[in-house]
């Protein structure tokens, strides 16, 4: 089984978890339950182990499962704002939306120190540097400075946590594909 279907059926599990659990901890009970089965995925189906290896693929299958769960969040909590801008009340659920929000934007900051541990892991694999783990490493700190100037506006300069956590979503996705598109023409 390969990366991308370990990670593909982790997605699944969150949303089994997600449609089945509408308490208000669902959010976290589904992403947890998704991140440990990519965990227990990875390590079943691969008989020999070495660490670093072993780690990086962890660590990405993981960024790249935290930032599909952030991204259906945002869906979601777009599909209820609008509910209620058309004034549509019967079918809202009592979770406040803004806290919600909250919750995505810490769960895109999961996704990108999981992110960061794969740079970091990618680094212990390589004996040189190349120009991909160079770009790679330059993506990362791009992404950790958006990430940091949004916390430092929501903190101090009151910019709405909803606005914030959709800009910081749409510059990881970013940073995600200049680190693949980086990779695959490199590689080429």
């Amino acid at each position: 089984m390969n990366f991308i279907t370990q990670v593909t059926i982790s997605i699944v599990i969150y949303f089994i978890i997600r449609i089945f659990n509408k308490s208000e901890k669902s959010l976290y009970i589904s992403a947890s339950f998704a991140g440990i089965s990519y965990i227990l995925i990875y390590l079943l189906n691969f008989e020999v182990i070495t660490i670093l290896p072993t780690i990086h693929f962890m660590v990405t299958g993981l960024s790249l499962l935290f930032l599909f769960i952030a991204y259906n969040e945002i869906i979601i909590l777009e599909r209820k704002m609008r509910k209620i801008k058309k004034g549509d009340f019967l079918n809202a659920e009592l979770f406040p939306i803004e806290k919600n929000y909250k919750i995505v934007f810490k769960l895109l900051g999961i996704g990108l120190t999981f992110l960061s541990f794969a740079l970091i892991s990618g680094f212990s694999l390589q004996s040189i540097f190349t120009a991909n783990i160079v770009f790679k490493a330059i993506f990362t700190f791009i992404a950790w400075i958006i990430y940091i100037i949004t916390m430092v506006g929501i903190k101090f300069f009151n910019f709405p946590i909803k606005y914030a956590t959709r800009s910081l979503f749409l510059a990881m996705w970013a940073v995600l594909g200049a680190y693949f598109m980086n990779s695959y023409i490199i590689g080429s």
